[in-house]
């Protein structure tokens, strides 16, 4: 499913409650609707970072 992309413009001229509905709506809250390409990504990003920061235990 493809999300409208707000210009500033757009954005501009809506109400703050408007704005926050579309911030609120934007959050994907389902890992079904990440496409695996963004979940491979976010997967490696997690494992580098435990492995510079995690202590060796030898």
């Amino acid at each position: 499913m493809e999300r409208k992309i707000w210009t500033a413009a757009e954005l501009e001229k809506m109400t703050p409650a408007e704005r926050r509905e579309i911030s609120r709506a934007a959050v994907v809250t389902d890992p079904a609707e990440i496409p695996p390409e963004t979940m491979e990504w976010a997967r490696k990003v997690a494992l580098d970072h435990i492995a510079s920061t995690e202590q060796s235990t030898s």
